[in-house]
């Protein structure tokens, strides 16, 4: 299966761009550099991404991580914006290329309600200005910019996915990212638990703990994950066997990584290609709608991104006062 690139415009050199679509069925693609922040603004949408398969209603936001093989259908009346951010724009692309995130409405703690209302209103704000054409001086974004990402990575990162409130301890929270960033360059060698331990300086049984106490739960699931987010662009993108695929992407024996797929993605390998292969065929035939979505020129995508810009705001207000 060969994957849709799509080919993103960014205004005036800006390092993000919106589009305001309605979508039908995106064939599946991904983006190598950008955060994409989806949020259904009217009807509903169906996404899946990586692992996760989510239906957003009105109102409602998911981020999907550069690099995440993802799709977008609808059999509603939708109104969606698309969001991109081109990370290797921002200040620190050497340190969020190891970054995951998990900015998502129907996973939501109560901590995070007011860190997730500040994305909406900046990343609305942005697309706004975007489609009015008031982004002749670029400078005035990189404070928003900057904000959205502290937002994103204090509240909405895979270290505290699992959280019940906003304190986050740094030190633990910087030995979570250098873990992660070793198993993402490492993924098709052999990790051990020592291995990891040593290169922390604490031993074995704390290092197991303090991975069973991130959003991995334990340190298997996390070399797991990793292996299996890899080996899914394999299976998407090429005619591999699965068995080749295992080795490649550091499993000893495949018995273990149809195991481990099955258990993160929900469905066994050959399944999982065989899905995706007979929903992009599908597209394919679509003979009404080529290009499976209806973008909005920018006038039309700014006359209803302000409308719902003044609902957002008063729904705010007025919920507030409750």
């Amino acid at each position: 299966m060969k994957l849709k690139e799509y080919e993103l415009t960014y205004k005036n050199n800006l390092p993000f761009q919106a589009e305001l679509s309605k979508v039908t069925n995106l064939v599946p693609h991904r983006h190598e550099k950008e955060l994409e922040l989806v949020y259904c603004l009217e009807g509903t949408v169906h996404l899946e991404a990586a692992e996760q398969m989510e239906t957003l209603c009105a109102g409602q936001l998911h981020s999907i991580d550069f690099g995440d093989i993802h799709c977008l259908w609808s059999d509603d009346d939708n109104t969606t914006l698309i969001f991109h951010l081109d990370l290797t724009r921002m200040p620190d692309w050497k340190y969020l290329r190891y970054v995951f995130f998990a900015c998502e409405d129907n996973h939501l703690h109560p901590y995070q309600r007011e860190a997730m209302a500040k994305v909406k209103d900046i990343v609305l704000s942005l697309s706004y200005a975007y489609f009015t054409g008031d982004v002749q001086d670029g400078h005035r974004f990189e404070k928003p910019l900057e904000e959205l990402m502290n937002v994103l990575l204090q509240y909405f990162n895979w270290f505290n996915y699992e959280n019940q409130d906003d304190y986050m301890n740094v030190e633990l929270y910087e030995r979570f990212h250098r873990v992660l960033a070793y198993c993402v360059d490492n993924y098709n060698q052999k990790i051990t638990v020592s291995q990891l331990a040593a290169m922390e300086n604490i031993n074995r049984n704390y290092f197991s703990q303090f991975i069973g106490k991130t959003v991995f739960s334990s340190f298997s699931n996390m070399v797991n994950y990793i292996r299996c987010w890899h080996a899914e662009d394999l299976l998407l993108t090429t005619d591999m066997p699965n068995a080749e695929i295992s080795y490649a992407c550091g499993f000893s024996d495949p018995k273990y990584f149809y195991a481990a797929f099955r258990d993160l993605w929900g469905c066994t390998p050959s399944e999982h290609r065989k899905q995706y292969e007979e929903y992009y065929q599908e597209c394919l035939r679509d003979p009404v709608n080529r290009k499976h979505e209806t973008t909005l020129d920018d006038p039309s995508a700014a006359s209803i991104l302000k409308d719902f810009i003044l609902q957002w705001h008063m729904a705010k207000t007025l919920d507030s006062l409750d």
